[in-house]
């Protein structure tokens, strides 16, 4: 099983759409998270108790290729983090009408690398991806090469830092 991992808006939603299209089992987190009784609804959001959901979770009851979520890489070994450079994810956020202090905390997250960093601690193998100017079809083909074990993305190429010149400040405001 591979997580498609990463902050909200970077694309995992739309290339897990394609994969099961492609005939991949697929399975969304909040779905498993239901399941065990880990979902919890909040005012406009849902809250999966993680920690519960890591320690519950057995593969063997969701025969799966992919499990997609932001925090999908708590529940496999191996994981692939979508990252989206931060002007683009916050025009994302925008356009889909979400509130600014959602799209500052994302936006802060994709910058200081949080879901990349949380999953190097836990997942065995780690590979990153850059979306930023990719189509979900593109980056649905480069999951199934990692999947498939043709490709390697290592972890620890992208710096957003130094890819926008410390000019971080026109993000988080």
């Amino acid at each position: 099983m591979l997580a498609i991992t990463g902050t909200p808006g970077v694309g995992k939603t739309s290339v897990a759409q394609i994969l099961k299209k492609r005939g991949y089992r697929v399975a969304d987190l909040n779905t498993i998270a239901k399941y065990y009784g880990c979902l919890f609804e909040d005012d406009e959001f849902f809250e999966i108790d993680i920690e519960t959901l890591s320690r519950v979770f057995n593969p063997r009851e969701f025969e799966v290729d992919f499990v997609e979520g932001h925090l999908s890489h708590f529940l496999a070994e191996k994981c692939v983090v979508l990252r989206c450079r931060p002007d683009v994810l916050k025009k994302r956020m925008e356009n889909r009408g979400w509130k600014e202090e959602k799209i500052l905390e994302n936006v802060e997250a994709e910058i200081i690398d949080y879901i990349l960093i949380e999953a190097l601690n836990i997942c065995q193998e780690v590979h990153e991806i850059d979306t930023t100017f990719m189509n979900a079809e593109e980056v649905a083909s480069i999951i199934e090469d990692v999947y498939k074990g043709r490709k390697k993305f290592p972890a620890g190429r992208i710096d957003w830092i130094s890819t926008l010149g410390g000019r971080i400040d026109n993000f988080i405001r």
